[in-house]
């Protein structure tokens, strides 16, 4: 029998080396520590893959914000993500990462400094000086996303959706299949805890079908307490991050993957 795809992939971390870490900076310094922190999420030890992983998220979306380290780091943890050689309590969560590095509202420039995500009164987002790590790591998700959807194509999961809400423009066919049959899903065969995932997929599918005019679903979640949606941001944008929330919720409460 032939194995699944997931199980089919090479080592998630080959060419790690390849890179001159301690020439890349993070969110807390010289990234050094980054490539360290990925080989540990493959440590058989569940404590220590947790603590690597916190420590990465910490460091590649520092305050949602992202580096050029979180850049570096999207195709190793893409392939951590659609490999089942790593363990099922770290892929889920960074595959949640992935999602949030896409999403992220911020980027650190050159200087250390903070540059925004902003839009003009048409909707339209403004140019970033380069080195833009906040574009550039975004499309560095969209274009991994693929590589995840295939080789977990069986999955109904949620970090599956906070993808699919994170990079709408990428996904395959069964993914709009998949979305749809959560959404039609009646909630007495819905298990525990899943309504939110059910909402999560109700806006990737109005996402994918460019109409998040259609989306039913409340917005009050959508940003977090005490925090404000930003002048300008497009209707789908808020959708996304709504998306990723509610699958975010739907898998780990209100503590979050890490």
């Amino acid at each position: 029998m032939e194995l699944p795809r997931a199980w089919q992939r090479p080592d998630p971390l080959r060419g790690l080396d390849r890179i001159s870490w301690v020439e890349v900076c993070d969110g807390r310094g010289v990234a050094s520590r980054v490539s360290r922190l990925l080989r540990s999420l493959m440590d058989p030890s569940a404590d220590v893959r947790l603590d690597a992983l916190s420590s990465l998220a910490d460091r590649l979306l520092t305050d949602d914000t992202v580096s050029e380290a979180s850049f570096c780091a999207v195709p190793y943890l893409v392939e951590l993500g659609a490999s089942y050689k790593v363990a099922g309590d770290v892929r889920d969560r960074v595959i949640f990462l992935l999602a949030a590095m896409a999403l992220a509202g911020k980027g650190f420039t050159e200087e250390g400094r903070r540059t925004h995500r902003r839009w003009n009164a048409l909707g339209r987002e403004l140019p970033r000086t380069a080195p833009d790590w906040l574009t550039q790591t975004r499309h560095a998700v969209a274009q991994g996303a693929p590589k995840i959807f295939e080789a977990l194509a069986s999955e109904r999961a949620a970090c599956l959706v906070a993808l699919a809400c994170a990079v709408p423009e990428n996904l395959p066919s069964f993914v709009s299949g998949l979305m749809s049959d959560m959404v039609e899903l009646p909630n007495e065969e819905m298990p525990a805890g899943e309504e939110m995932l059910s909402e999560a997929a109700e806006i990737a599918v109005a996402l994918l079908k460019r109409s998040p005019e259609l989306l039913v679903v409340d917005q009050p979640k959508v940003l977090g307490e005490g925090l404000m949606r930003p002048a300008h941001q497009p209707r789908e944008v808020t959708a996304a991050l709504m998306g990723y929330r509610f699958a975010l919720a739907s898998a780990y409460g209100d503590e979050g993957a890490w």
